[in-house]
């Protein structure tokens, strides 16, 4: 039979600092670095918690958002955490338009910081339909508001009627694609900004219209690049009017 050598203070501190070298390696290999939101390579909105309304009267039902308020330039924003390389999608309807003019916008924010309260005040990248020009518009926001392309729809959008919208972000390209639901042909833009945001939160908004979102996912969309999402996934209730 043989015996366990005793182990000298220098090799027991030796084991353990391997130890944290190992454990610290992992993470960085599978949650810090490549996938960064701490376990949740995908994330799909369910619950509400964890995401900040700038403005606007947020509901969630039946797996439905709803922003029931003609505000300018509502916005619930998923404050928990930030990424770089990223795509945030959803099903988007329009609930309420201006009975005559068909006047507003809704869709997705990426790349977001400093949101405040106001048209057009945060820093990011918007990108939206537009039901009064039937259009898809791709825009960057710096307490100002800036086109960066804007296209005819495909197929037109309509009151009650959803419509599937996709935002990506990868380095200083910026991709966004809308197209109907169930079926149909897509209306995209893909756009180049040479002075690009290049870190923030996505999160949902609307101009001026009432409307609603569904299915509301955030993907990484470069892992091979250590694209990084940083937090924890939301859940809960919406801080509504906050």
């Amino acid at each position: 039979m043989w015996r366990l050598k005793r182990l000298t203070p220098k090799a027991i501190i030796l084991a353990f600092l391997g130890t944290i070298i190992v454990l610290a390696s992992l993470w960085w290999v599978l949650g810090g670095h490549f996938s960064g939101w701490r376990g949740y390579r995908d994330h799909r909105l369910s619950r509400l918690d964890g995401w900040h309304s700038i403005s606007g009267n947020w509901s969630l039902s039946n797996n439905v958002i709803s922003n029931a308020h003609y505000g300018r330039g509502d916005m619930l924003i998923a404050s928990s955490f930030r990424g770089n390389n990223y795509k945030i999608a959803a099903d988007l309807r329009f609930d309420l338009l201006f009975p005559e003019t068909h006047y507003g916008d809704a869709g997705l924010v990426i790349r977001v910081s400093d949101p405040q309260r106001g048209v057009d005040s945060y820093r990011g990248y918007y990108a939206g339909l537009r039901p009064d020009s039937q259009t898809l518009v791709l825009g960057r926001a710096s307490y100002d508001w800036l086109t960066l392309k804007e296209l005819p729809l495909a197929v037109p959008v309509a009151k009650n009627e959803w419509y599937h919208i996709e935002l990506s972000a990868r380095g200083c390209d910026l991709s966004v694609e809308a197209r109907p639901i169930p079926d149909g042909p897509p209306t995209r833009i893909d756009y180049h900004d040479a002075n690009c945001l290049t870190d923030g939160m996505g999160g949902l908004r609307s101009f001026y219209t009432q409307a609603s979102w569904r299915s509301v996912t955030m993907t990484l969309s470069d892992r091979a690049n250590g694209s990084a999402l940083r937090g924890s996934q939301p859940s809960g209730s919406p801080n509504a009017g906050q």
